[in-house]
């Protein structure tokens, strides 16, 4: 999906932002690192996804701990984050880049070797 389709999709949800993130390929869909993302990853504080399941049901998931779906295209992790570690970018709270990159190294997976060099070089220039 686009970054526009993104933006529809997540605003649909009516999250509070000040309690949610964007992670993973929506973080480069902000920053123009990248045109399409295949789906919408989000990092909740656990307080706040207890009031998520008032609203919404999830599926576990059995890709990593503490993640869970909200629907095919949208998947929820629910960890606590650090302020410091979110920036707002088009009004939207993502997760930095830099802390982007520490997890894509941290677990070097295949499908992540070209965005590390894309996020790494974005870094270096900026």
């Amino acid at each position: 999906m686009d970054i526009k389709s993104y933006k529809a999709k997540l605003d649909s949800l009516n999250l509070d932002k000040s309690k949610y993130c964007i992670i993973s390929g929506g973080v480069m869909l902000f920053y123009g690192l990248k045109e399409t993302t295949a789906d919408i990853d989000i990092r909740v504080k656990p307080d706040y996804f207890e009031e998520m399941k008032k609203k919404f049901i999830f599926k576990k998931s059995n890709k990593y701990p503490n993640l869970y779906e909200l629907d095919p295209l949208i998947e929820v992790k629910v960890q606590d984050f650090n302020s410091k570690d979110i920036r707002m970018v088009d009004g939207y709270p993502t997760e930095s880049l830099e802390l982007t990159l520490k997890w894509m190294l941290e677990h070097n997976r295949p499908k992540d070797q070209e965005k590390i060099k894309i996020i790494q070089n974005y870094i270096e220039r900026h």
